[in-house]
């Protein structure tokens, strides 16, 4: 499996945004978009992640989950953690069978490009799919997850011009829009304090949740929280 880091901290994105989790960020991604908040994963010059044997993965994440007793959400982020479907699959099965005593609740982050295998999406409790637009430098793109029962869909944005950008496309995907969110564009309190306003409105008018991430107003641009 191709990691980055595994790390334990409060989900800050989504419907479980506040919830203690363990991230596992897996490196590699098939998209390269401007705003990246973690080019780390996938970056030429810029890349932290390496090769690593599955067992010492999900010992690490045992480890974590054995550390923090009452956590139940492990996040499977990136990168592109779809890239990795197999991998996860076995990680998941050994967790289920080394915490039989815990429910644990798997997350999926995904730029919602690439299809869910049945294997894989059966073992997956929440999708939280954030689809790119022009914004971040690519083409309009079909998602290929549209399960609306297990599945969000985040847009970040920046401006006024970014949310109708986003409309248009939630329109065309034809998503639901009480399971999509504007997540304000920003890695710092700051950042984002200037354009919450004008965007919460928006999602107030156009039936939009609002999604504010909660790990940049408490740590900022830090890495493993």
């Amino acid at each position: 499996m191709v990691i980055s880091e595994i790390f334990h901290s409060l989900q800050g994105e989504g419907t479980t945004a506040g919830r203690p989790a363990v991230f596992v960020r897996l490196g590699l991604c098939n998209l390269q978009c401007n705003f990246c908040d973690t080019p780390y994963t996938w970056k030429e010059g810029q890349e932290d992640y390496s090769d690593a044997a599955n067992a010492l993965i999900v010992e690490s994440i045992a480890k974590l989950l054995l550390d923090f007793p009452h956590t139940q959400i492990i996040v499977w982020t990136g990168g592109e953690p779809m890239l990795q479907q197999r991998d996860i699959v076995a990680a998941i099965d050994y967790l289920k069978v080394r915490f039989s005593d815990r429910v644990l609740e798997h997350e999926v982050e995904t730029n919602g490009t690439i299809t869910s295998q049945p294997e894989f999406d059966k073992r997956i409790d929440r999708y939280n799919c954030s689809p790119k637009t022009a914004m971040s430098g690519h083409e309009p793109y079909s998602i290929q997850l549209k399960d609306f029962r297990k599945t969000i869909y985040k847009y970040v944005v920046g401006t006024p011009e970014h949310c109708r950008e986003a409309l248009q496309e939630i329109d065309r995907q034809k998503l639901p829009r009480q399971r999509c969110f504007f997540m304000i564009l920003g890695t710092t309190a700051a950042e984002m304090e200037e354009r919450n306003a004008a965007i919460a409105e928006i999602c107030a008018r156009e039936g939009i949740g609002l999604c504010i991430r909660l790990q940049s107003i408490l740590w900022g641009a830090r890495r493993g929280v």
